[in-house]
C-alpha cells in the first residue's frame, strides 16, 4: 500500500506543473552570405560579435561566386540590434532572411 504523501509526483501535481518543463528561448535567426569559401573567419567574427552561444551552419558554398552562405542563430532577440552588429562587423557580407525563432 502506498501513501499519497510518499508519491514523488505529488508536489508537481499540487503546483500544477510538470516535472519536465522546457525553457522557452527566443532568438534571431538569419542567413549571412560572406565572401570566400572558408567559413572559419566568419564563424570567429560571429562568436566575437554575438557571443559563444551563437550557432552557425554552412548552408551552401558557391565556387562560381566565391562565397559561403551561413544559417546563424543568436540569443539576441532584437532584430535591429542584430542588423546593427552585422553591419558593423561584416561590411562585405550580404544579409538574407531574418526571422524571430522560439525554441523549447
Amino acid at each position: 500500500m502506498y501513501r499519497t504523501s510518499d508519491s514523488p509526483a505529488l508536489p508537481h501535481a499540487l503546483n500544477g506543473g510538470s516535472p519536465h518543463r522546457r525553457e522557452v528561448r527566443h532568438c534571431v535567426a538569419f542567413d549571412l552570405i560572406v565572401p570566400g569559401l572558408d567559413s572559419s573567419p566568419a564563424r570567429e567574427m560571429l562568436a566575437y560579435a554575438f557571443g559563444a552561444g551563437t550557432q552557425a551552419y554552412v548552408v551552401q558554398t558557391s565556387r562560381l561566386h566565391d562565397c559561403t552562405t551561413l544559417y546563424v542563430e543568436t540569443d539576441r532577440d532584437d532584430i535591429n540590434d542584430v542588423i546593427g552588429m552585422l553591419t558593423a562587423h561584416f561590411p562585405n557580407a550580404t544579409l538574407g532572411r531574418v526571422t524571430r525563432v522560439t525554441r523549447h
